[in-house]
């Protein structure tokens, strides 16, 4: 007559309570990480048909660069809600595009309130976006899910810039070099430097 094996209720119990740990440790990680690509990805998204929409704009009107078309010259308002498929328009105080609340760092500093100089938009793709021109450079402001959370500068929250050429910039001045402004990237509550910091790691986010 054979002998049957078989595992006592409590081996069972203590090989499910091992999974558990396990997976308590380990799944948060692999969630975390999966929305930090998300999020990269739709940064790049967003930067890339902003990008595509100027170029196309530029074509459109038969000029060399950006600065000489009627909407850099005259409204930048209207290449969003003309060209870039907004679906909504907020007041100059973002609200109901942007976050209504205060918007937080990586690096847990000081949470900052956001305020479009302008008009602010909701794209068909859920980013909110602001762009204000000063001098020769256009400061675009995008948070890639709206009001939604987590509302943390570098996480969905970013700062990037558009030059008088038409190209996009990781750096307020224009210039391809922002060292000092990539290292302030945990401390902004609107990501500024924080593209930069994307950029510079091969698009990972592992600050």
């Amino acid at each position: 007559m054979k002998k049957m094996f078989a595992f006592t209720l409590s081996e069972v119990l203590i090989t499910l309570a091992i999974i558990g740990v396990i997976s308590a440790l380990t799944v948060p990680t692999l969630i975390n990480g999966y929305q930090k690509k998300a999020e990269v990805v739709q940064i790049r998204k967003v930067m890339t048909d902003i990008g595509n929409t100027i170029d196309m704009y530029i074509t459109e009107e038969g000029k060399a660069k950006f600065s000489a078309t009627p909407y850099y010259k005259n409204d930048l308002n209207s290449l969003i809600t003309e060209k870039m498929k907004s679906v909504k328009t907020c007041s100059s105080d973002a609200g109901g595009c942007f976050a209504s609340e205060n918007y937080l760092t990586i690096g847990g500093g000081d949470s900052k309130a956001f305020s479009c100089g302008g008009n602010s938009y909701l794209l068909a793709n859920s980013a909110a976006i602001c762009m204000t021109k000063d001098d020769d450079i256009i400061t675009v402001n995008v948070d890639i899910n709206g009001q939604q959370g987590p509302n943390i500068g570098g996480r969905d929250m970013f700062e990037f810039y558009v030059t008088k050429d038409g190209d996009i910039s990781y750096c307020s001045d224009g210039n391809a070099e922002c060292d000092s402004e990539k290292e302030g990237c945990t401390g902004s509550a609107l990501g500024k430097g924080c593209v930069k910091a994307l950029a510079d790691n091969g698009w990972v986010m592992n600050y």
